[in-house]
């Protein structure tokens, strides 16, 4: 009988240890998902006067979406300026071979491409502007470099395709070099009328354009 009554006891003992190691399993868990919440909290709005001033707008955009569409403006508009710039060279009564015309078109088509890939790869662009906001500011402009690099080199050389591997070796190259000077500009200028992770869409769109139409201009040789 002793041994009867004692077997119970003891799965009785294993069944509440399992219990109570599931408890705290799960507290852990709200406490690790709470942390991760309040960083990603001080990540969106660094100080007080960030939240209020986010409360506040109108029409306001996240990093993700904002560094997305400008993705998609500095990789459609240049190539576009570049076909532009090739019909303003045709003289009057001069009629372009189906190879160029050809050629214009594998170019918008690359321009097109080009900008898609910025946009989509906006998730991935963010997380790296994130992380480098750690850092001190010339590493952090450094960093946001070399992201900036990777960022226009894929999709340069995605683009680029379009023209075959040639075409994505050169738009590669070309789409590290924008990269890398354009973003850590569009950082510092969001930074100035930014609060916390957000911005102002009628703050955005100038400065967006504003960076991608002066690269266009030096393109046309405005």
């Amino acid at each position: 009988m002793g041994l009867e009554t004692a077997r119970p006891s003891a799965h009785s003992n294993i069944r509440s240890s399992d219990g109570d190691d599931r408890i705290v399993e799960q507290r852990l868990a709200r406490l690790l998902h709470l942390n991760a919440e309040l960083a990603h909290d001080k990540l969106l709005y660094p100080t007080e006067r960030d939240r209020v001033n986010a409360s506040v707008m109108t029409s306001p955009i996240d990093s993700k979406k904002a560094l997305g569409y400008f993705g998609l403006l500095i990789g459609t508009l240049p190539p576009f300026a570049l076909v532009l710039k090739a019909f303003s060279e045709i003289q009057p009564g001069e009629r372009l071979s189906s190879s160029v015309l050809g050629f214009l078109g594998l170019l918008t088509l690359a321009g097109v491409l080009t900008g898609l890939t910025g946009y989509a790869s906006r998730k991935f662009v963010s997380n790296g502007v994130d992380k480098s906001s750690r850092f001190r500011l010339p590493n952090r402009i450094l960093m946001l470099s070399l992201i900036g690099a990777v960022w226009g080199a894929a999709s340069g050389a995605v683009g680029g395709l379009a023209l075959f591997v040639i075409g994505a070796i050169f738009a590669g190259i070309v789409g590290a070099a924008v990269g890398a000077v354009a973003l850590p500009l569009l950082i510092g200028l969001r930074s100035l009328v930014g609060h916390g992770d957000f911005i102002e869409m009628r703050h955005f769109l100038p400065i967006a354009f504003g960076i991608t139409l002066t690269l266009c201009a030096l393109i046309l040789g405005l």
